[in-house]
């Protein structure tokens, strides 16, 4: 499956493409995720984590710069990873170009993704939105650490997630953050709360439709059970 993901940052592109080049810096802007080690150049082992309700998935795998291309701020790069707890796996094929804004940079980021296993059961439209979210909070994290000169100490808090649409654009780090915790990235903040805050109209609808449709079936019910005891009298 193919995702398309874009976000702002408010520092100079030649910036925010270095950073990016610090793998081991901008690891820590990525919630869920750790690094375990460097075991040759451009080559990274390490874990994510994610939760949704009360399904955890941890995968372990390498992740790889194929090519930076300074000049046209481009980078490429895979990443190939198992399920620590099951036969599933993921392999990424991941294209990030940037570009300079008024306000910064626009990071684009394509990825040809196939995976198998627990988290594929959601389909393209869930995937999509959760690795929407997931690159939202990691663009104000990698923006926040540019910002202060270092890494803070606590780069993903756990915080509540922001009820309504966010105020600002499409693809802005303003987007309210996800909940994060030990256990990895929470996505029934991500994904499922605003979902039903998107769709409620729609869920009452049906829910309605098929409170409606049940009484209706117990009505004619009980009718068939008075006219069926009458005739048997």
């Amino acid at each position: 499956m193919k995702l398309s993901n874009s976000f702002t940052i408010a520092r100079p592109p030649a910036e925010v493409f270095e950073a990016f080049l610090d793998v081991e810096g901008v690891a820590t802007c990525m919630p869920g995720s750790r690094l375990l080690g460097n075991p040759e150049p451009n080559t990274f082992d390490g874990e994510v984590k994610v939760k949704v309700g009360p399904l955890g998935v941890a995968y372990s795998g390498q992740f790889k710069i194929l090519d930076a291309d300074r000049d046209q701020l481009r980078l490429t790069m895979r990443a190939k990873a198992r399920e620590l707890r099951g036969a599933g796996n993921a392999d990424a094929h991941i294209v990030a170009q940037m570009s300079e804004q008024d306000d910064g940079t626009l990071v684009q980021i394509v990825t040809e993704l196939s995976i198998r296993g627990k988290v594929a059961q959601f389909g393209r439209g869930v995937i999509g939105e959760v690795s929407d979210g997931i690159m939202q909070t990691f663009a104000r994290n990698v923006e926040q650490m540019l910002v202060s000169g270092g890494v803070p100490a606590e780069m993903a808090p756990e915080a509540p997630v922001t009820d309504g649409a966010a105020t600002s654009r499409p693809g802005s780090v303003a987007a309210p953050a996800p909940a994060t915790s030990a256990d990895g990235l929470d996505l029934w903040g991500v994904l499922v709360r605003p979902m039903l805050q998107r769709h409620a109209g729609s869920f009452a609808t049906v829910a309605l439709s098929g409170i409606a449709a049940y009484l209706g079936a117990r009505a004619g019910a009980r009718r068939r059970g008075s006219y069926y005891h009458r005739h048997q009298i």
